[in-house]
Order: C-alpha cells, then structure tokens, then sequence
C-alpha cells in the first residue's frame, strides 16, 4: 500500500508499525513501542501517537484520537490535522470540523482532494448545496483521476439537475480521458434535452474528437445533437456547423446509419416554407454536399437528385464537381423511396400552406391528384375524331342509355349505387341537378362532367372510362387532351373508318406518346363493309411499325352485345393488369403539380389584384357607410325639429286660446254680484267662482281639444317617421346589393308612437289644477278693496256703491299673470312628453345608427387587414415567392428521381 493511500485510510499504524503482526491488539503493541521509544535520548514519540490516534478512531474513541493527533508537529501534521476534523465531524461538532479543514494547507494532491470531499460531505450533511457544489468542483479540478471523483461529481450534479455543471464534466471527461463512457454519457445528456442552453457550435471540438475516437459514437452524438436543435432558434446555425464537420471528416470507409436519413428529413423541413430562400442560399449548398457525401444506398437519390433539384433553380450556387458526382451517383443508384408516397406528400404540403395563406389552387388538378393518389382505381379513356363511332364504343362498352350523354365536355363514367351528375371546374366540385346547368357548362373552360351510377361493366373492377369529346382537329387543344390522358391509366383511340389511322390521327398520337411514353395506347375500329379482313389487318400492321405494344380490337354494330362486351371486359383486364400504373403515375401527378405551382405563381398577382379591389370597393363602400351615418344624423335632426315644431304649434294655440279666455271668464264672473251681497265676504265667493269657471272651461273645452289636437300630431309624426323609414329601407336595398348579401337591417323603433298614444290615453282622464287665488292676493288695490269690505260688514254701507266698485273692479282689472299662471299649471301635466320628444326620436333611430356603424367598423376593419396584407405582399414579397420556390426545388428533385427511375426501368426493358 502506497503511503498516502494508507493515510487516506487512516491505516498507517499498519503500514508502519504492525506489519501484519495480529497477535496482539494494536493499542497494546503501540503502547509497548510508545514505552520503548520514551526509554530513548533522542525519542521522537510523534509517528507512534498519530499511529494510536488511528486505532483509537477505528474504536471510536474520537476525543483519545483527537488528544494523540493535536501534538503531531511533523511532516505527518497535516494529515493529523485533518484527521482531528474528521474526529470532530464523526463527533457531530460540524462547524469546528469545518474550520479545521479550511485550515489546512498541504502540497498533496491527495490530502487536499480528500479535505475537498470532507468538505463536500460535510456541505450536504448541513444542507449546504452551493458550498458542496463549489467542494467537489474543487476535488474534481484537484485530482480529477482519483477515486471516482468525477462519477461523484456527475452524481451530484445529475441528483440537482444542475445539467449545465453535468454536461461540461462529461465534456472536459471525455476530452480528458477520451473514454467512450463519457461520450456515452454526453449522449444521454444530449437525447434526454439538457443541452438546449448550449450554442450551437459549444459541442464543435468534442465532436471532431468524437469522431477519432470512434465514428459510431461521434454520428450517435451528430444524430442527437442535430434533433435536439431541430426546434431550436440556432437550427440554422447547427446545420452550418454541422455540414463544415461532415465536410471536413475522412470517415471514408464508415457505414453511417442515421445520419442520412435525418438529414433527409432535415432537406424537406428547409424546404417546407418555414425558411426564407436568404437563410436557406448560406447553408444549403453545404448541407447538400455534406449529405451526398455521407448518402447510404437508401439516401444516395435523394440527396443526388436534391443536389440537382438545387442546381436546378439556383445554378450558381453549387460546385459543378459536386453536380457532376450527382448525375453519377443518380444514374448508378437504385430508387427504393416510394416515391408515389412522397409526391402525395408534396401536392399535401402544397395544399396546407395554400389553405393557410388564404389561396385559391387549381381544383380541378387537385382533384385530378386526388384521383391518381388512389392507386386502387383506374380509369381508361376513350378518344377519336368520329363522334358517331366513339359514341357507339362507349354505349356498346357501358351498355346503358347515360353512355349517350350528348354534352362537348368530356364525361366521367364510374360505377355508383345511385344516380348522380358533378360537375369538376377550375373554381372547384359541385353536384349537378338539371340539364341546364350541365348546359350551362359547355361553355366553361376545362369543365368535366364525372357520372355515378350503377354498371354491370365497371362495377367490381375499380375502372373508370373517361369519354373525351369530338375532337375537330387533332392539334387543336392539344394540352387540354393531353391533362386528361395523364388521369388516365390507358388510352382507347377510336380510328376513323373512312381513313383508318390516318398520317393525322398517327402523328398526333406519337406526340401524345413522346410527352406521356409509360401510358398504353390502343385501337379501337368499327366494322364496316368496306374495311375486308385483310385492310384490318393492314391497318393492324400499320398500327405496330409505329406502336409496337398497341393492340387493334374492332366492334361491329350488328354483332353480339353481350360476346362483344365479354370480349372487350377481357382485353381491359388484360391490359390494365400489364400497366404499372405507379410509374405512369408519377409523371402524371408530377406534371399536376408542375401546373399547380404555375397557377400559384399567378396567384400572387391575382392575389395583389383582388387586394387592390377589395381595397377600393371596401373604401367606397365605408365612405358611403360614414355618409349615410352623417345623413342620418341630418335626418334625425330634421324630424326632431319638424315634430317639435308640430307639438309646439299646437301648444301654442291652445296657449293663446287660454290667455285670451281665462281673462274673459274672470271678469264675466262678477255677474254674481248683487247689491244685498255680503260684501265682507264677497271676494271668497268670487274667487271661488271664477275658478270655478276656469276648471270647467279647462276640463270640457281645453283638454277635449288638447287630446285632439295630440291625435293630430302623433299621426302627422308617424307620417314623418314612415318617410324617414322609407327613405331608410332605400339606404337598405342599396347596400346590400353593393355587398351582395342581407348585410344590414335599417330598422326603424316604431315602438314610440305607441308610447306616445298610450300616453295620449292616460290623459283621457280628468285632469287636476289647484285653485287659483285671484282675488285673494296682496295687490295694493284688493287690500283696499277687502279693507273697505270689512269695514262696511261693521259700519252699515251704500251696498249700492259697494257693488258698482266691487264691479267695476273686477271688469277692469288684468289678469294676464293669472292667466299664465293657469296655463302654465295646465301644461305642466304634459311637459315630460314635450321634453321626451328628442330622446324618443333618438330610441327611433338607434338600431339603424348601430347597424351602419358596425357594418362601418367592420368594412374599415376589413380595409386595414387587407392594406395590411397587401403591404406585406409589397414589402415582403419573399413571404409568397420563396415558399413558392421551395416548392419547385422539391418538385424537381422529384422529377430527378422519377427520371431516374424511368430510365432503369426502360434500361431493363432494353436488356430483356
């Protein structure tokens, strides 16, 4: 045992003085040396004590131990230093134990780990776990080798989730030591996600080691890292790095497993408009070459054929020898990706990114991709230049009267269990119900009439016969019939019998053949008395110079239905179980993309252009919206002021009316007045009468003719009110047509006329006014005139005089304040109607208000979105462009792989 080891293990009483010796218990035989050693001139007692204090702390006696250690003062008085402290931790007295080990200076590399580890454990012991954490990073950066110092570490780290301290211990470990357990233990860090606060190129030098060290490890770490920064804001900056270590490593002779597929799948995620081109231009071009230099037999096309796709559409960023090793490493490879599943896959990411920008694809070649996506139905087409005859094939085929469709579309037959017509257009699918509409049409561009319903032919064989129209010249219209041959699994021609196989009807058919060579062609040809045997079979001879795999099959009017139909259910079979159709069809939904993305391309400016539309028809629309409110509110005014006016005038003169009687009535009242009239309390009498007066002339003249009167003027306000209603209903009409839909509802609240006439009802009634003193008031001249009554009631009087100035007084006098103090109390009972005028007038044309407002808020609403819109399109139009572009990178490296794999499949038919 190593010196410091036997230290450590506080054995050194072994090592030194026991030497195997068990006979005798360790503190007897230490004690007879001690004697023996203090017999001596020189004794030197300190190795035998630090030897005791070991046995005494084996046994426990930690204070015997910590007395023998204290009086240690040789090279020896470190350890015994630390050995108190570890007497006094076991003790429990942790803060003396600390203090001692912090004192403790020594040049061992050993000891001072091992007070680092005292110390670390002392830390957790008091719940000190920053303090523990600084420890045994101290005993790591010590002596990193020593007694798995860096597992303890890595423990600890791991049990706090400090993944940080954890991930940079398996870092400088396996930069260290180089052991695969390290790298192993990186990886896990890394696949389990406690990397994600480190930069993308922190791992660089690791990896570079990673791969000397063993390449296996060295793609587990690439593959982990890379999937862990999949999500991440530095992907971008991964991938950089990524492909410059790929690029740079000379692992020629490795079999990589993961990494090219993951870096497959990393191509089509670039790829998938998420990533704008000038993000994509800094790391695509590396990433391609990094990927066809690691390509595995599964991967070599693809990356190939991406390398190609690239070059393809940004010419100048590839390195020619890197173009060049693609072509070879295409036209070497064999394709095994199923690559009917990824065009499906494109025409889908197609699809979504459209839906998501609010685009409009071509639907009648989604609907064609839909179609041909479905690998277990078939469609068979049939074509000529003779109506007639065609007609006759198809009926005879078909066997059923529909067959007879007279329509210039081209008709879609498929088996179905009930009758129905669609219709298939650019703008997208819809069920047909009339002849009319399948009428209307005809004139459609690129309509297509597909017919379901039950047939004994096509039922059971998952076959459609699509009957493409009279064709008066065979190049006319050439790309519309070349759209429905690629829908197609084969095509029928039916020859003309005048000129059978004409040089025209043979040219059109090779350029069809030279644009679509996997699609069988074959004829059709009608019996007739001038076409013998032998010209059949001239015309079949004919037919093979040019194509050779064609058959000839022929009908005649007169013959057998059911044998003909027999024959011919034969040959259909027979040549659609030849036909591999996922070949034919790959091209075919190739080329429906091809025009889908055109059609896209043309959206953008169609986009821009029905914005701008939107735009001004939306801003005209809200400018007449805001000119309807402010009308509107004219309008309001104007009927508040006009039937304010109507109320008023007719208050007025019934005011007038009462300031002119009211007087009248007073003064006529004194024709109660007698000479023997009790003049000292005549003038209560008076007053009481000509109130008396008034309240009849108030309850049986001037109400009567008030609630007349406000019959009147309701049904002059509702007149009012029904013209602003219909002026309104105008307002209405007019919008709505501009916004082609039942938008807004200018409804008028009719509900305060009846308001108003219920009102009108409750003042049927009597109605109340308190007494007015007239002749009881404080006038200077009626307390005159009341001071002489009371006189005269003790004085005998003139009565005779009495009464002519009682008389004349009372002709004589104004009452006008009385007066519009009487009227004023006779309207008081009416005002809150007069006062509720304009809020009711309001209430009247609220919902109108709302309508317009909100249907103007919605439009200016609209309006910002869509100028929002079209200054995004303007001021980023890569936002449209790249993905667009993407796309057409992806269909090319498509198309490179169904060259590819056209081309080995003919290279095999030339073999065979």
């Amino acid at each position: 045992m190593k010196n410091e080891d036997c230290l450590v293990k506080k054995a050194y009483y072994e090592e030194k003085f026991l030497q195997g010796d068990l006979d005798d218990h360790p503190i007897r035989q230490l004690g007879e040396l001690y004697l023996e050693e203090q017999k001596k001139d020189m004794a030197d007692l300190s190795y035998i004590r630090f030897a005791q204090g070991e046995v005494y702390f084996h046994n426990c006696d930690y204070e015997a131990a910590i007395f023998k250690w204290e009086n240690i003062h040789n090279e020896l008085e470190p350890w015994a230093k630390k050995n108190i402290a570890d007497a006094y931790f076991e003790l429990g007295f942790l803060r003396t134990a600390e203090d001692i080990y912090k004192a403790i200076t020594a040049e061992s590399l050993i000891l001072n780990t091992e007070v680092a580890l005292q110390l670390f454990t002392l830390y957790l012991e008091q719940g000190k776990n920053e303090e523990a954490d600084q420890m045994i990073k101290n005993a790591v950066a010590i002596h990193p080798d020593y007694q798995n110092v860096t597992e303890l570490a890595c423990a600890f780290f791991e049990e706090r989730g400090d993944w940080n301290s954890a991930v940079e211990l398996a870092v400088n470990e396996a930069v260290r030591t180089k052991s695969p357990e390290w790298f192993q233990k990186l990886h896990s860090f890394i696949e389990n996600g406690h990397t994600q606060l480190h930069g993308a190129s922190h791992f660089v030098p690791i990896l570079y080691l990673a791969q000397k060290v063993d390449p296996a490890l060295f793609e587990k770490l690439m593959a982990a890292l890379w999937k862990s920064h999949e999500q991440r804001e530095d992907y971008l900056l991964w991938i950089t790095e990524a492909t410059i270590i790929l690029l740079d490593s000379d692992l020629h002779t490795y079999k990589w497993k993961s990494l090219p597929e993951l870096m497959n799948n990393t191509f089509i995620q670039l790829l998938s408009s998420k990533y704008y081109l000038t993000d994509l231009t800094e790391i695509m071009p590396n990433l391609l070459t990094a990927w066809l230099k690691i390509a595995d037999f599964k991967t070599a096309p693809l990356a190939a054929a991406g390398v190609l796709a690239w070059n393809d559409v940004f010419p100048s960023q590839m390195n020619q020898k890197v173009v060049s090793s693609a072509e070879e490493s295409l036209a070497e490879s064999t394709n095994e990706g199923m690559l009917m599943e990824k065009i499906a896959g494109l025409a889908h990411a197609i699809r979504n990114w459209a839906d998501e920008q609010g685009l409009n694809l071509h639907k009648r070649f989604e609907w064609s991709l839909q179609q041909l996506e479905d690998l277990n139905s078939r469609r068979v087409m049939i074509a000529g230049k003779s109506a007639g005859e065609k007609s006759s094939f198809v009926h005879l085929m078909l066997k059923q009267h529909s067959s007879n469709i007279d329509v210039s579309l081209p008709v879609l037959f498929k088996d179905g269990e009930e009758t129905e017509f669609q219709l298939v257009t650019d703008e997208g699918t819809s069920t047909v119900t009339t002849s009319k509409e399948i009428i209307e049409a005809e004139n459609l561009h690129d309509a297509m009439l597909v017919y379901s319903g039950p047939n004994a032919f096509l039922h059971g064989r998952d076959v459609a016969v699509i009957d493409y129209p009279e064709m008066d010249g065979l190049n006319e219209n050439n790309r519309h019939f070349l759209e429905y041959v690629r829908m197609s699994d084969s095509l029928l021609f039916v020859l003309n019998t005048i000129e059978p196989f004409s040089a025209e009807e043979c040219e059109f058919l090779l350029e069809v053949t030279e644009k679509i060579p996997l699609c069988p062609v074959h004829f059709v040809l009608k019996k007739s008395g001038l076409l013998t045997p032998d010209k059949i079979d001239d015309i079949g001879k004919r037919i093979k110079n040019y194509f050779p795999d064609a058959e000839l099959i022929t009908f005649s009017a007169d013959g057998d239905d059911e044998k003909q139909q027999e024959a011919f259910s034969r040959f259909i079979d027979q040549q659609l179980r030849k036909v591999r159709n996922d070949r034919l069809r790959t091209g075919n939904m190739l080329f429906f993309i091809r025009e889908t993305i055109k059609h896209l391309l043309q959206q953008q400016v169609k986009v821009e252009e029905e914005l701008h539309g939107s735009i001004q028809f939306e801003e005209d629309l809200l400018s007449k919206l805001q000119g309807a409110i402010h009308q509107l509110y004219d309008v309001e005014e104007e009927k508040t002021k006009v039937i304010q006016n109507a109320y008023r005038s007719l208050k007025d003169e019934i005011r007038s009316d009462l300031l002119k009687t009211i007087p009248k009535l007073i003064k006529e009242s004194a024709d109660i007045l007698r000479e023997d009239s009790d003049f000292g309390n005549i003038h209560h009498v008076l007053n009481d009468e000509m109130n008396k007066r008034i309240d009849e002339y108030l309850q049986y003249t001037v109400h009567p003719t008030y609630i007349s009167s406000l019959q009147d003027w309701i049904s002059f306000a509702e007149g009012e009110l029904n013209e602003a209603q219909e002026l309104l209903i105008g307002w209405n009409d007019s919008f709505n047509e501009l916004m082609g839909e039942e938008q807004i509802r200018l409804e008028c609240d009719f509900q305060i006329l009846a308001d108003w006439q219920r009102d009108a009802d409750r003042m049927t009634g009597a109605i109340q006014i308190d007494k007015e003193n007239i002749l009881l008031k404080r006038t200077p001249s009626q307390v005159l005139l009341k001071s002489a009554g009371k006189i005269f009631g003790v004085i005998p009087a003139n009565n005779s005089m009495m009464y002519n100035r009682y008389k004349s007084f009372i002709e004589n006098e104004d009452y006008s304040e009385t007066a519009e103090s009487i009227a004023n109390k006779f309207f008081r009972q009416f005002e809150l109607l007069e006062k509720a005028i304009p809020r009711d007038i309001s209430l009247f044309f609220r919902e109108p208000f709302k309508a317009l407002k909100k249907s103007a808020a919605s439009y200016q609403e609209q309006v910002d979105k869509n100028k929002a819109a079209l200054s995004k399109m303007k001021s980023h139009p890569e936002t449209f462009r790249d993905p667009v572009k993407l796309f057409d990178v992806r269909l090319r490296q498509l198309e490179w792989l169904e060259f590819q794999e056209k081309s080995s499949w003919q290279a095999g038919l030339r073999i065979k």
